[in-house]
């Protein structure tokens, strides 16, 4: 359990202010189309690892050369060594994890807004697309309110509390669920860390404003182009609604 509890702490932190992050650096050639944007660096990219990062650490991102190419999340147990979350120049004056998601989400919810997103004919939608809205890993739709968090990424299970403070800070949002996508976090190693004493984390659909448990929760009569579909946030199928 104390375990567990320091694993969640150090994800709740980014890199203190004057600390050196660990370094992933990139193989040759390979820097290109990083700087570019794209946000995930897959293992055959990475040259060497100065340091010893854990699943869900704050690294820095160099190329051959040394030069930053940005910050980002490490997993030494994914094929996504690291998810880029901030590329160089642009935000790169910090490694504060939460400041940065806090900043995505609230970017996202601008974006929405000026499609029309929500609206009284649209109370259904998607707030945040993963690394379409720079935070690989991470969708949340949005029903009546109501955030449906799919957590597929454990740089996000280490983070819990903080991307369900930055949602419920947002207009609008007054209830937070949080659902794992079971088999993409097999993929980004969730077992080799209950393994290794990091078990534990949140159930596949939990409240996160201390609502009614999961099985208790009542569905949502939501519209989307002023129709009408009834939606369970915690009991169906991704997070509850197809689109």
């Amino acid at each position: 359990m104390a375990r567990r509890a320091a694993w969640l702490l150090a994800g709740t932190l980014g890199v203190a202010t004057g600390a050196a992050p660990p370094v992933v650096v990139l193989g040759g050639g390979k820097s290109r189309l990083f700087k570019a944007g794209n946000p995930l660096v897959f293992s055959g990219a990475v040259s060497k690892v100065r340091g010893s990062p854990g699943a869900g650490d704050v690294v820095d991102v160099h190329d051959g050369a040394g030069d930053l190419v940005g910050w980002g999340v490490f997993n030494p147990h994914s094929q996504y060594r690291v998810r880029i979350l901030a590329h160089a120049p642009a935000d790169i004056d910090h490694r504060d994890v939460p400041a940065l998601v806090a900043s995505r989400l609230r970017a996202a919810a601008r974006r929405r807004l000026t499609v029309g997103l929500p609206s009284p004919t649209d109370t259904a939608y998607r707030l945040c697309n993963s690394e379409g809205d720079r935070l690989s890993g991470l969708t949340v739709d949005v029903f009546n309110g109501v955030a449906v968090v799919v957590s597929s990424a454990i740089w996000l299970e280490r983070r819990r509390e903080a991307v369900t403070a930055a949602l419920l800070g947002l207009d609008g949002i007054h209830e937070v669920v949080w659902r794992q996508a079971e088999a993409r976090l097999k993929m980004d190693g969730w077992e080799e860390l209950q393994r290794d004493g990091a078990e534990g984390g949140p159930a596949a659909a939990e409240s996160g404003a201390g609502e009614a448990p999961a099985a208790d929760a009542p569905t949502q009569l939501v519209l989307e182009s002023g129709l009408r579909y009834e939606v369970s946030p915690t009991l169906g199928q991704k997070s509850g609604f197809y689109w």
